[in-house]
């Protein structure tokens, strides 16, 4: 009973602990967003020693609330203190180790060596193994490789001194330009999905998207795509979205005939294309605009037409399924009213940070101001409405007691938005550890002219040799991992093959984003089927199946680059709908239904339709566009036909179709 006693003692010791610590957190993002950043060692310093410790403290909480040994919990919070201390010995040291003729001390180098393994076995916790055992693998070519490779793939020869100088006494990696790019940029916009979430924005998102996709042939599957891109708006993850949305979205979808299956599926795939969604998108569009040294708008901009053909796709395939399964659309005693959604008091808090946050960027503003201010606008107007409804309803008594729920919900917010940005800043600083290797050791360039040799300098074959590798570098790991490294790679071949940058990195970001989808290892589908307790493989392959067009659309950046705000107004306009028309006859084909039942070969036409499309040419389009019609009027015709005939006639012509 004592020992029962004294661990719920520790276990509420720690969990204290690290409430402080990541509130803490957070307020630290949210204020040097607003007044500026830190000198750069000390910033990231306290960035990644924050999150470092963080991420083994709260595996000494989880394994002490289930029960585990003593000496296990001890441990993780030893590690905990490490990482807090390695960071910060960086912080205290900075202008020492910032002049150019320092002399590392033994006690450096031995932290050096120590925080490289924290990052990788706190990465190992928070995002699996692929990612910190590419790291080990480069560490070691990167180290080791001079003396034991010889040949074209040698390394450069490294001391034990510059290995430690550059991964940790310096700001080329760990401490580097992606570690700096999470405490400036993607940590303030975490906080404010979380803080928008912590105080009801849920309901909103939901409400909303069932006023938009309610009354549609679909319903609540079109109500999950349109809500999901709401939630990635300001989430910027696919997982998030799925863990966010997919306890209420799936059973709903469940219940309105579709199976569980296929409902984990609409979830997985909405949610992934949460993080091409403008005004925030994934963070690996921040980081898209610091490598190419562009304004963030212009990213924004970009993704704005190819992330409506990504829902445009989802809402097509939803919607033909749901007419072959005749699933009806939502009764109107169903639909929320619109004075729900024009409530002050529940809609404000959401709107306005949302619009304050999109008109600042659109204005050039920086992010990270863009995402300070949405998050003073959030908790101003929550303040502010709470107080007027307590005035207005003559409860004036109740204003302290709403002041503390307030509270609560903004304490809330801030915990989970720096539990979040505990893991961003370790995958981050692992996924700095594998660039490094790439650019100091000349292996990238060296990948990338084995890709131009294999390709035999083929835009369309380097192209999907690009695709493959986003993908397979996006098993296990988020979105923005993939992206850093596969652009590390494949980015300077798209662009020596004469591509923009901005297309070939939407390219590359596209792609990383379907990795999230894609089998045998795709996070947001394995989390989905999770919530849904449906199996794996058979989510992965509705998912699949639904995201056909989806795989293509990244090909028309490079073929049709008017989807990416490009040229002439006509030439957006035309290649937009060329574009959709394209991608919806694909969808058709993959659902077997357009304007009706599909038969296979209707289906095989339609898919060459759509290719046509996807050829920027006059001939081609035109080919394109009257072979789609042709299929759509057929399509209809057999479905009008089967109806007139009798039961057993139509029970033929199903069978045929």
């Amino acid at each position: 009973m004592v020992d029962a006693w004294s661990d719920r003692r520790f276990h509420e010791a720690i969990n204290a602990l690290l409430r402080v610590v990541l509130v803490t957190y957070a307020l630290f993002q949210i204020y040097t967003s607003f007044f500026g950043m830190m000198e750069p060692l000390v910033q990231r310093g306290i960035f990644l020693g924050l999150g470092l410790g963080s991420v083994f403290l709260l595996t000494a909480a989880n394994r002490l609330g289930q029960g585990r040994p003593t000496v296990a919990v001890i441990v993780n919070v030893l590690l905990a203190a490490a990482g807090y201390y390695v960071c910060f010995h960086i912080v205290f040291s900075s202008k020492r180790l910032s002049d150019f003729m320092v002399e590392l001390t033994t006690w450096d180098i031995v932290l050096g060596i120590a925080t490289i393994g924290l990052v990788l076995e706190a990465a190992r916790r928070t995002i699996g193994w692929f990612l910190p055992v590419l790291a080990v693998i480069g560490l070691a070519y990167y180290y080791f490789g001079h003396g034991v490779i010889s040949g074209t793939w040698q390394p450069p020869r490294v001391s034990t001194l510059t290995f430690v100088e550059t991964y940790y006494a310096s700001t080329e990696a760990i401490f580097g330009y992606m570690v700096d790019m999470g405490t400036r940029v993607i940590a303030i916009f975490i906080i404010l999905g979380a803080l928008l979430l912590s105080t009801g924005a849920t309901e909103i998102f939901i409400k909303l998207a069932t006023m938009i996709a309610g009354r549609s042939y679909g319903g609540q599957a079109k109500v999950c795509t349109v809500s999901s891109a709401l939630f990635g708006t300001v989430t910027g993850s696919a997982v998030a979205n799925v863990m966010a949305m997919g306890p209420v979205t799936i059973p709903t979808m469940r219940r309105s005939g579709y199976s569980g299956s296929y409902a984990a599926a609409v979830e997985a795939v909405s949610s992934a294309g949460g993080q091409i969604m403008p005004p925030v998108m994934g963070a690996g569009a921040f980081i898209m605009a610091e490598i190419l040294n562009i304004p963030y708008s212009q990213v924004m901009t970009a993704a704005l037409i190819p992330a409506l053909l990504y829902f445009l796709v989802l809402w097509f395939s939803i919607g033909m399924r749901a007419r072959r399964l005749d699933i009806r659309p939502l009764d109107r005693s169903e639909m929320p009213q619109w004075r729900d959604l024009a409530d002050p008091f529940t809609a404000l808090p959401m709107y306005l940070p949302v619009v304050s946050l999109i008109v600042m960027l659109a204005r050039d503003f920086t992010p990270t101001l863009a995402g300070s201010v949405a998050v003073v606008v959030l908790i101003g107007t929550l303040f502010v409405l709470r107080t007027l409804r307590c005035l207005i309803d003559g409860e004036p008594h109740k204003l302290g007691a709403t002041y503390r729920t307030l509270v609560r919900e903004i304490l809330k917010g801030l915990y989970d938005g720096g539990k979040a940005i505990a893991m961003v800043a370790v995958l981050l600083a692992c996924a700095a550890i594998v660039v490094k290797v790439l650019t100091a050791t000349g292996i990238g360039v060296k990948i990338s002219s084995l890709i131009l040799s294999f390709s035999d300098d083929s835009l369309v074959l380097v192209l999907i040799f690009t695709a493959v590798l986003a993908i397979l570098l996006g098993m296990d790991v988020p979105t923005t991992a993939s992206y850093i490294l596969a652009s590390a790679v494949a980015g300077p071949i798209l662009i020596k093959l004469g591509i923009e940058p901005l297309n070939a990195h939407m390219f590359i970001f596209y792609f990383a984003i379907m990795s999230a989808i894609t089998p045998p290892v795709c996070a947001s589908v394995f989390a989905a089927a999770s919530i849904a307790g449906e199996n794996f493989w058979r989510v992965a392959g509705h998912a699949v199946v639904m995201a056909i067009a989806l795989y293509l659309i990244p090909f028309l950046f490079i073929f049709r680059t008017g989807v990416l705000m490009e040229g002439s107004a006509f030439d957006i306009i035309h290649n937009t709908a060329m574009t959709a028309l394209a991608v919806i006859a694909i969808t058709g084909a993959s659902a077997g239904y357009l304007l009706g039942l599909l038969a296979w070969p209707m289906r095989i036409a339609l898919y060459a339709g759509g290719a046509m499309l996807f050829y920027p040419a006059v001939w081609s389009d035109a080919a394109g566009i009257a072979v789609v019609v042709v299929v759509a009027a057929l399509s209809r015709w057999r479905t009008t036909s089967s109806r007139a005939l009798p039961p057993t006639g139509r029970a033929a012509l199903d069978k045929r179709l």
